[in-house]
């Protein structure tokens, strides 16, 4: 491993800013499970045609150079508010391998296992670049390009950019005839264009939104998505069918609805079928690039965000209308797309447990060119998330192919690929339907899919953190009350705390909550998960929390890694 100090020297120093709203959601989940391989996701890229790896890796560099988001690393204890660092020079990780001996099914299992490896050596967001290529020799003129990023510095509309302009530097490295790339916009504008925006006033949009939704309905038990491991993750596929999918293009055509709205409409009737919920919530993730900001399509680096997506089942209103309804409402959270999920949340229990990705890419794969004698034959990927259940929508030139991310602690790989099936089910129902209203709509829907880690009929938790009984008249602080005072104060920077005192009104956020759970657990020794001081953030309740879980025979060992 390369000596850090070079790159690290303040002569190399370009840029310095703070993070975007969905950059610091994912540094908190990743400094709190750093070995869990959430949010590295894998490009892999077949190319057909002779490829000269040593121009190949300068077109890499030349990327690098271009960009500054490609040579950026993270930072979060130096300051009590975390910050990125643009260096000026920052050389490619690329290395080559040659599967050349493989037939076709070790070929598929060591890219399995080549997935799998990449997640096993995490990023230190510290020393970037926070992105590595392995190019692989598979055959005569076949071979494989994987890019392993973390997802804090490109997005998925990101990523294909960025590998069409590797494309385009690889044809003037390897001596091919190129047109020059225009500048590229740093990722550092749109920082500045954040800074531009009325944040209370969009999380006054979001508040409104949400106003009186008070029990998150779950799809699944909650139970089982408390003690979600990312390690037992599994991804089941559907494909849509051709005529479901001519279907949909034609009902859209029809009817201007998106994709989007399509699927979300067929989310909320499966959530509500399965629920009995009348009104609800997941979570979606939005492109976030303003179209204020000019040149923002065209910009690599992290734009998208996670934002809740709030459904009422009107069933007194024809589906179509409810629909077209859905579709207005989510063009009115475009203007406020920006704010951090745990802005518009607050501190208490997750407002979902399932997140919608509709991918919506603005370029299409290259199938070639005469001056370049090569060319792209697909696109595998790899990623996971933190959420209980992801469901991936992913168009491409064939129809449209459906993905359940989930853990397998928590569903079967049946129930997943059921879910599936039902989310499919009711969207070909959608399509078909005859201007019902939704009642009509629901009642002809099948029973709900029985499965374990689904949550029964009705079952709702509370979203507001649990409110602390108010402290008896010369209440004393224990020990364990005093200590967790002393660490508050001394991270938050404040004076004296009494019980009642409340770690995010004083200013706490996720990273200043992961500093201090470290702290718990390394004075106490006790297993205190992150989520602990979201659910008690009140610090006499917190006490208590913290004194339930403490065992004399129990002493810290050195540093304990966090959990969340």
């Amino acid at each position: 491993m390369q000596n850090p100090s070079p790159r690290l020297d303040r002569n190399n120093i370009a840029d310095i800013y703070p993070l975007a709203p969905m950059q610091e959601g994912l540094l908190f989940h990743s400094i709190s499970a750093p070995d869990d391989g959430l949010y590295m996701p894998q490009t892999a890229l077949r190319i057909t045609g002779e490829v000269n790896s040593t121009a190949l890796r300068a077109a890499w560099q030349d990327a690098l150079d271009r960009h500054p988001i490609l040579r950026s690393g993270f930072f979060w204890e130096q300051r009590d508010e975390p910050f990125q660092i643009a260096f000026r020079q920052i050389p490619v990780a690329f290395t080559t391998l040659d599967w050349t001996q493989a037939d076709p099914a070790a070929e598929k299992q060591r890219l399995s296992d080549l997935f799998s490896a990449n997640r096993a050596q995490p990023f230190d967001l510290r020393r970037p670049p926070l992105i590595r290529i392995q190019w692989i020799k598979t055959g005569e003129n076949r071979s494989i390009m994987v890019v392993c990023y973390h997802h804090i510095i490109l997005d998925g509309w990101s990523i294909r950019q960025l590998l069409d302009e590797v494309l385009q530097l690889y044809r003037r490295s390897a001596g091919f005839v190129a047109v020059s790339l225009a500048p590229a916009r740093p990722y550092g504008d749109y920082i500045g264009w954040l800074k531009t925006r009325d944040r209370s006033g969009s999380l006054r949009f979001w508040h409104e939104r949400l106003a009186g939704f008070e029990s998150a309905t779950r799809l699944l038990a909650a139970q089982s998505t408390a003690s979600f491991a990312p390690t037992s993750f599994e991804r089941q596929r559907l494909e849509l069918p051709v005529s479901v999918h001519q279907a949909m293009l034609a009902y859209s055509a029809r009817s201007g609805l998106t994709l989007n709205t399509l699927l979300q409409g067929a989310l909320a009737l499966l959530i509500a079928s399965q629920t009995g919920s009348q009104d609800l919530v997941f979570g979606t993730t939005t492109a976030g690039r303003p179209a204020t900001l000019d040149g923002a399509t065209t910009m690599i680096g992290l734009f998208i965000n996670t934002l809740p997506v709030r459904i009422r089942i009107e069933k007194a209103q024809p589906l179509s209308a409810w629909l077209a309804a859905l579709q207005i409402a989510h063009a009115q959270t475009s203007e406020h797309d920006y704010v951090p999920l745990a802005g518009i949340q607050g501190s208490g229990t997750s407002l979902f447990d399932t997140l919608l990705v509709v991918e919506n890419f603005a370029t299409s794969q290259k199938t070639g060119n005469a001056a370049l004698p090569l060319k792209t034959d697909g696109i595998d990927f790899d990623e996971r998330t933190h959420f209980p259940l992801t469901l991936w929508a992913m168009p491409h030139s064939a129809g449209l192919t459906f993905m359940a991310g989930f853990s397998r602690d928590i569903l079967s790989p049946e129930t997943a690929f059921a879910l599936l099936e039902r989310l499919v089910s009711i969207l070909s129902a959608m399509l078909s339907a005859s201007e019902p209203t939704l009642a009509a709509f629901i009642e002809e829907m099948p029973a709900p899919i029985e499965g374990a880690g689904l949550a029964d009929p009705g079952s709702t938790v509370s979203i507001g953190a649990r409110p602390l009984d108010p402290l008896p008249s010369g209440h004393q602080p224990s020990a364990t009350e005093a200590a967790l005072a002393k660490i508050w104060a001394e991270v938050l920077k404040c004076g004296p705390l009494d019980g009642h005192a409340n770690f995010f009104e004083l200013g706490g956020h996720s990273l200043l909550a992961a500093r201090v759970v470290s702290r718990i657990r390394a004075e106490f020794g006790v297993p205190v998960p992150v989520r602990a001081l979201f659910e008690q953030p009140v610090l006499a309740a917190l006490a208590h929390h913290v004194e339930r879980l403490c065992a004399p025979h129990v002493t810290p060992e050195g540093h304990i890694e966090i959990e969340i």
